[in-house]
């Protein structure tokens, strides 16, 4: 009887999480115990049919478990993404707040190398890190973490590019324009890994740039009379809002490849959280000297608590970044992605005087398709 109990929690998946498998594994054998009392004097197929009933209940059970994981992953994803975009448009477009960019990303950093430590100590994640005490760990991961320095550099330029993004255009713009990214990404994915595209997705990326083309120019700052300085300081810095959020896709599609080309060919095996901390322990490296030559004497000078938000919100992120790793699919980041864009939107029109306007409607809606139809596999062959 033991045995077969055993044989039946070893059907659950093995993508559950482990907390799940115990507890199905617990339940079914409790259960199972349940039913041998209750179906004592019972006729043999009845007491099958019961138990094959519980087996099912809870395995459903367990996979209703998993599915409200990664629901709640996505819900978070496209919250996160949304509120990032929304409140460092808000802290630089509409209150003009001059705190150091670079500081507000070394409190990011700082969280989230604090986390990671304590996730390397408790986690059973697969890694190469020798076993022993927590500091011959974090030893060992900087010790071996050369390779994140390129990554930790990439990610300077874009968080700052992000910010002076957003500081001269709006928070839509910036999300739909941000979605160049898959059209980078494939770029550098054929030049430098030589794979071949289908001719579905180059078609996704062409109505992907297209919608881009429509948005940037509905919501580029329109022409006025010959000699308006203010008209042209509006538009120099509208360009200079595009030049930065442009950089910043083109960063994120290297430095994808580059986490593709360089870190897999690796023989290590590291684990999310281990390489979360090499990251942040070189991004801290990369900041700190950043912030102090900003402003030496004091360099949280201008931090307001929308700049803690920004940190905030910008450090959740990369603990969903490795949650998405590790629960989510493409399809449910396709979900998140065009989720985000929805709602940053409308609330960026609702609350930061955004354009809403027709065709900027259409550019979104031309844009969500194509990140759609770039991820789409095509029809199973049957």
């Amino acid at each position: 009887r033991a045995a077969a109990t055993k044989a039946r929690a070893s059907l659950l998946p093995r993508s559950w999480p482990q907390h799940a498998m115990k507890a199905s594994y617990t339940n079914v054998e409790t259960e199972e115990k349940e039913e041998l009392v209750r179906s004592e004097g019972e006729p043999d197929d009845r007491r099958e049919t019961s138990t094959s009933s519980t087996c099912w209940s809870q395995l459903c059970c367990a996979g209703g478990g998993l599915l409200g994981i990664r629901a709640c992953i996505l819900g978070s994803v496209v919250v996160q993404n949304t509120a990032y975009a929304l409140v460092r448009r808000y802290s630089r477009g509409a209150l003009r707040e001059t705190y150091s960019t670079s500081s507000v990303l070394l409190v990011m950093e700082v969280a989230k190398m604090a986390l990671s430590a304590f996730q390397i100590v408790t986690s059973d994640a697969p890694s190469d890190v020798p076993s022993g005490s927590a500091l011959s760990k974090y030893a060992y991961l900087i010790t071996h973490s050369l390779t994140m320095l390129v990554p930790a550099v990439v990610y300077l330029a874009m968080n700052i590019l992000g910010f002076v993004s957003l500081k001269y255009i709006d928070a839509a713009t910036f999300a739909i324009l941000a979605q160049m990214k898959v059209f980078t990404t494939a770029i550098f994915s054929v030049v430098l890994l030589q794979r071949k595209l289908h001719l579905r997705k180059w078609r996704a990326l062409l109505t992907l740039t297209l919608g881009v083309v429509l948005i940037s120019h509905e919501a580029m700052p329109k022409s006025a009379a010959a000699g308006d300085s203010r008209a042209k300081l509006a538009f120099a810095e509208f360009l200079l809002g595009i030049a930065a959020s442009v950089g910043d896709v083109v960063l994120s599609g290297f430095v994808s490849i580059y986490f593709e080309k360089v870190l897999k060919s690796k023989t290590e095996t590291y684990s999310v959280w281990d390489r979360n901390f090499q990251l942040a322990f070189w991004s801290i490296l990369i900041y700190t000297p950043i912030m102090i030559h900003d402003n030496p004497r004091q360099p949280f000078a201008g931090w307001t608590p929308m700049a803690a938000v920004c940190a905030a919100v910008g450090g959740t992120g990369g603990v969903l970044v490795a949650l998405s790793i590790k629960y989510a699919d493409s399809i449910m980041k396709t979900i998140a992605t065009t989720g985000a864009i929805v709602f940053t939107t409308i609330l960026n029109a609702a609350f930061l005087d955004g354009p809403f306007t027709l065709p900027i409607v259409a550019g979104a809606v031309v844009v969500m398709v194509s990140v759609c139809n770039y991820n789409d596999r095509g029809d199973p062959e049957s």
